[in-house]
């Protein structure tokens, strides 16, 4: 099920949204069956803070009133990185991501991007292969050392 326009709102996160959003993350994260355990230890990496939402470009995806989801991507010279991405789990399915993955790329080709880099969640893979984004290799979580990601690679150029 996918939806139009007229039923979100798409705008900037404020400092207000850092206990929400860091929430939105890590229950996102459990939708797809890890334990307990492990989430506990993604809550560092999945805090959103006020330092985050001033040097990060960002956007905050609001359906129906509440946040259904968001994205951070850091910028270095010509290269984005896709810091966090995530929907509330009973918004997954809606077309949330697809439009604030969009919304990521637009961001960063406005800060003079020509790559974003993924380092992406195994059960995500499938969404960033959809959405264009190439496996390039694989990297290290930042939750567990004996835990590989896969990385991708998107290219910004000519869009």
């Amino acid at each position: 099920m996918t939806t139009n326009e007229a039923d979100f709102l798409v705008r900037p996160a404020i400092e207000a949204d850092c206990a929400e959003l860091t929430e939105l993350a890590l229950s996102s994260k459990a939708f797809w069956g890890y334990s307990d355990a492990f989430i506990r230890s993604c809550r560092s990496v999945l805090t959103v803070t006020p330092p985050m939402i001033d040097m990060w470009p960002n956007a905050v995806l609001e359906a129906k009133g509440e946040i259904a989801g968001f994205h951070f991507l850091s910028v270095e010279e010509s290269l984005a990185e896709l810091e966090l991405l995530y929907i509330t789990p009973h918004c997954i399915g809606k077309g949330y991501g697809e439009k604030l993955f969009r919304d990521a790329i637009s961001s960063a080709i406005r800060h003079g991007c020509e790559d974003m880099r993924i380092e992406a969640d195994p059960n995500a893979l499938g969404f960033y292969k959809r959405m264009g984004a190439k496996q390039i290799g694989w990297c290290r979580s930042e939750v567990k050392d004996d835990r590989e990601l896969p990385l991708m690679m998107l290219s910004l150029r000519n869009r």
